[in-house]
């Protein structure tokens, strides 16, 4: 019977190494976009923002310092002068304009992993084998960064991204990294 005292040890392992490759998920940025595929996105050469403040906020959304804003617009702005796109002051001779928001989103996520095999061994027999289930759960913030792109003469959107990013305490005490993963990750699929 000394196999049935391993047990306990490889669960334990496997749902380590499980609950590790989830926080290690959990670190890295997700980004998605959509864009109009009628746009021809080959002509645009400059950009500019949308306004003298291109952070959209509305009542209900989570305020960003002065300072984080800078730091985006500094990402954002780097960016796309390192793919090609000109700056420009004047946002009415400009190709594109682009505005971006900020968010978070409070989640739990609840993970269930076996911890034990109870019975004996053999054929499942009337019951005899059974797993004990261990429930963990996890509170963390979500924290999602969207650029929006319009077209300077029509003025209609093209193209719509965001990046998505657990936050640690490292992000909260100097979200400079981050910001700047997040901007290039995140503009890695604004068509040419």
């Amino acid at each position: 019977m000394k196999p049935l005292s391993r047990w306990p040890y490889l669960t334990r392992t496997i749902a380590f190494i499980a609950w590790a490759g989830l926080v290690g998920a959990c670190a890295t940025i997700s980004t998605g976009s959509h864009y109009d595929e009628t746009n021809n996105f080959g002509l645009y050469k400059t950009f500019s923002w949308i306004d003298e403040n291109p952070y959209i906020n509305d009542v209900s959304a989570i305020r960003v310092d002065p300072l984080t804003q800078s730091k985006i617009q500094n990402a954002i702005q780097n960016q796309l002068e390192q793919k090609g796109y000109s700056f420009l002051e004047d946002r009415a001779n400009a190709d594109f304009v682009l505005a971006y928001t900020v968010g978070t989103r409070e989640s739990i996520r609840i993970s269930s992993y076996p911890t034990g095999y109870r019975g004996t061994w053999g054929w499942h027999v009337g019951g005899s084998h059974y797993y004990v289930h261990e429930y963990t759960q996890h509170s963390y913030t979500e924290g999602t960064l969207s650029i929006d792109i319009f077209d300077g003469n029509t003025k209609k959107p093209v193209w719509h991204g965001w990046a998505e990013k657990s936050i640690t305490e490292s992000d909260r005490k100097d979200p400079s990294s981050v910001i700047k993963e997040g901007v290039a990750k995140l503009l890695e699929s604004f068509p040419r």
